[in-house]
């Protein structure tokens, strides 16, 4: 990155997977946008028909334009320096982001499925509004059912994740995964319990059981960077 870049960060009006890019973009205190475009129409114009896609302007005028969120976080987090600076820690900390990268994508399946399913029949059906057992359409009681199945598998994945993460944490001095300040693994944590949040399924997150995650979520949420992305 030459400095003085600009960066626009196309994606739709919610956060969804822009957020940890956002949140690197302002602890950075980079020159940066948000676009919302008009979707679908410029689908096509996009470099793998997908968002969110990264555009930074360097003073030349010269573009270098990314799509993918993972490769958009990483590659902000390298340039900015928000990875771990030793090989092995590097690579311990890519280990970590995928592991709660596993959970992101159930939660991705689930809001995904709710939002086609909205967007075919509307958000008030008995599918999207009640528990299976309240639907009298069989069509509607699948739907419920498998929203039913699937937040069992994340309540599940989460478990899991947040059962190894506390361990990890735990002989954290700092509350951070690394160091003692925030790095990409810790903004992919509050990344996804800000999402599970949103859609009210932070229950196991908001367990007293893990109180060393709760610590490292309320260090990060803290932060004014965050706070600033998060209230806009």
């Amino acid at each position: 990155m030459a400095q003085g870049s600009k960066f626009d960060l196309f994606y739709f009006s919610n956060r969804g997977r822009a957020l940890t890019s956002q949140l690197l973009l302002s602890l950075a205190g980079a020159d940066w946008k948000v676009s919302v475009p008009e979707w679908p129409k410029v689908k096509e114009s996009m470099p793998y028909g997908r968002l969110p896609v990264l555009i930074e302007t360097e003073q030349d005028g010269s573009e270098f334009v990314l799509s993918e969120s993972r490769a958009i976080e990483e590659y902000l987090a390298s340039t900015f320096g928000f990875l771990p600076a030793s090989i092995k820690t590097l690579a311990v900390s890519s280990q970590y982001v995928n592991q709660i990268f596993d959970v992101i994508e159930v939660f991705a399946s689930i809001a995904g499925f709710k939002h086609e399913i909205s967007l075919d029949l509307g958000a008030d059906i008995d599918g999207l509004t009640k528990n299976p057992d309240e639907c009298k359409d069989r069509d509607q009681f699948y739907i419920s059912q498998h929203i039913v199945n699937l937040s069992k598998i994340l309540a599940d994945s989460a478990k899991y994740l947040l059962q190894k993460h506390e361990q990890i944490l735990a002989k954290s001095e700092s509350g951070y995964y690394f160091g003692d300040s925030i790095t990409y693994a810790d903004l992919t944590l509050y990344s996804l319990y800000f999402s599970l949040k949103s859609y009210n399924l932070a229950d196991e997150f908001d367990s007293p059981k893990y109180p060393h995650v709760t610590k490292l979520i309320q260090l990060v949420a803290s932060n004014s960077a965050v706070v600033a992305v998060i209230n806009s």
